[in-house]
This record gives structure tokens, C-alpha cells and sequence, in this order.
């Protein structure tokens, strides 16, 4: 865990990282009475494989599990070069994931009109946060991580860009349309604070602290964040996460021509294998097509 502080992971990955492999070691213990004081080369494959079958009986995702299982191979790589495992990662088998093909819910952009704004009190301040929030996911394709890590000074106002800090401590600019930067600007100018982070609880569960004068405590988090979306998803009828939004933008880009290694940098994906995905064609849009242009359509 220190090695990961030390070479800046994010702090999602840490936290990954943490929950695995305590995950791993409350395994051991319940298993085989191994302690967290006995020595790492104690651990066998046979234990590897048997936490991997353990998490399948508890109806673990293909997903999760090999989340869980990349961890441990890296972990145990980690342990090697310091000399403290001579287990061989090679044998830690991950489950196979079927292709993900996103498929965006093509309303989407329904949830951009859904936020009603409540004049009373700080009702108010909350609806336009959410439209600000809303749009400048559309607008921009960024990670929840990245969104709830944007400070007021982030974006040029002059340029309608931002400059993140996205995967792997890889920079990448994003673009904010007119009507997310409307959006934002109208939020701003709400606002009687003078916090950093560019978006806050407004909720009466949440006080400033008058030690906190930056306001670090009162930015939004993940959850927070995916909880709004969960909500107006459910108003509008669509189905759709935070990162629903980079991938019917992605999507919409390939769509209309965009160059892939172009997309690839909107998204900030390091390989362009994983961009790759969005060059899939959407069933209904397939089936529109072949109506439109195969000669048996209209028999």
C-alpha cells in the first residue's frame, strides 16, 4: 500500500487494492488459520484458486472476480521483487468476460430537461448543481473520478476547456459545450462561498466547517454523485449511470465519423484497442438501416 502512495495511484485503485487483499487475508485466516504475521510464502496457488472459487460462490460478477484476482497477481509480483514470494502469478487463472459492447440508452439526452428547479431556499441551488452536474457530464465524457475532482479554477472560462488528471496521472483537455458552461456559470454565480471544489453538498445534512476553509470536506463524492444520476435517470425514464454519459458520447462521436485515435483522447483511454469497443453498430440503428436500404424490407 505504501508502494501504491508512492508511485501516486489513484485513490480509487488504493482503496481497491486495500479491500482485495484484506478480502484475501480474512480468507486465509477463516481457511487454513493463516495469520497476517506468518510468512507470505506460506501461501500456495491451491489458496489462490480456492478464494477465487470462494468469491464465485458468493455470486461475485466475472467482473469483480477478476478485479480481485488482478490484484493478488500484482500484489504477488510486488512481493517477489522484494524477495518475500516465490509464488508464480502465471498460475492465477482470471475469468474469461464476455465483449462488452456498450449500448447507451439512446434517451439519454432526455435527462437533460427532467431537472425541475425549485425556487425555495436551497432547493434551488441543488437543481442547478444537478443541471450544471448533468451537462457537463454530456458535454465533457469524464470519469465520476474526475468530475467530483474538478476545482473552480479547472476550467478556462476563455476556451471552454479543462485540463484533468485522468487514469495513470495522464493529463487530457475536455470541452464544455455552450450549454454546460451555461449551466456551470449559472451555479457559480449562486453560490455565496468561496470553496474550491467546483461542486458541493448544498444539503442541510451537510454544515461547512469553519477549519475546513477551503471547503475539501463539503465537495461532492462519487456515490453522491452517482445517486443524482440514479435519480433523474428514474424521472426520465432512461437507463443510465455517470459513465453512461462517456459512453453514448463516445458512441455519438464514432457515429458521425469521428476519427478513432481522436476519440481515444477525448476519453483519455491509454490503448486504442479499448476505444475500439464504441466501432460497434447499434442494433437498432442496424435494423433501421436494413429497413431503409434491403430490398425485402418492403415486401
Amino acid at each position: 500500500m505504501d508502494h501504491l502512495a508512492q508511485v501516486n495511484k489513484a485513490q480509487l485503485t488504493f482503496e481497491t487494492y486495500g479491500y482485495a487483499i484484506g478480502r484475501f487475508l480474512k480468507f486465509l485466516e477463516v481457511s487454513d488459520g493463516l495469520k497476517d504475521h506468518d510468512d507470505v510464502d506460506r501461501i500456495t496457488i491451491d489458496h489462490v484458486r480456492n478464494f477465487g472459487l470462494r468469491l464465485y460462490r458468493d455470486r461475485l460478477s466475472a467482473s469483480t472476480r477478476r478485479k480481485y484476482l488482478v490484484v493478488l497477481r500484482n500484489w504477488f509480483k510486488h512481493l517477489s521483487k522484494l524477495g518475500l514470494s516465490i509464488l508464480n502469478v502465471e498460475l492465477i487463472e482470471l475469468p474469461k468476460l464476455p465483449p462488452r459492447v456498450p449500448n447507451p440508452d439512446e434517451r439519454l439526452p432526455l435527462m437533460l430537461s427532467i431537472v425541475k428547479d425549485d425556487r425555495e431556499g436551497w432547493r434551488h441551488i441543488i437543481a442547478l448543481r444537478d443541471r450544471a452536474i448533468l451537462e457537463t457530464l454530456f458535454s465533457t465524457q469524464l470519469r465520476v473520478s474526475e468530475l467530483v475532482s474538478l476545482n473552480r479554477n479547472s476550467i478556462d472560462w476563455s476556451k471552454a476547456l479543462a485540463v484533468v488528471i485522468g487514469k495513470g496521472g495522464k493529463p487530457r483537455t475536455v470541452f464544455f459545450s455552450e450549454g454546460a458552461s451555461s449551466a456551470v456559470s449559472a451555479y457559480l454565480d449562486e453560490r455565496k462561498d468561496k470553496f474550491i471544489p467546483l461542486f458541493i453538498h448544498h444539503d442541510r445534512a451537510h454544515k461547512a466547517d469553519a477549519k475546513d476553509k477551503d471547503g475539501q470536506k463539503m465537495r461532492l463524492t462519487r456515490q453522491a454523485i452517482e445517486a443524482m444520476v440514479r435519480k433523474y435517470s428514474r424521472l426520465a425514464g432512461v437507463e443510465a449511470t455517470p459513465h453512461s454519459f462517456r459512453h453514448y458520447g463516445a458512441t455519438e462521436l464514432i457515429r458521425a465519423g469521428a476519427d478513432i485515435r481522436t476519440v481515444q483522447e477525448i476519453l483519455g483511454h491509454a490503448s486504442v484497442s479499448t476505444t475500439q469497443i464504441y466501432t460497434h453498430v447499434n442494433p437498432k440503428r442496424l435494423q433501421q438501416e436494413w429497413k431503409k436500404y434491403h430490398p425485402s424490407s418492403n415486401q
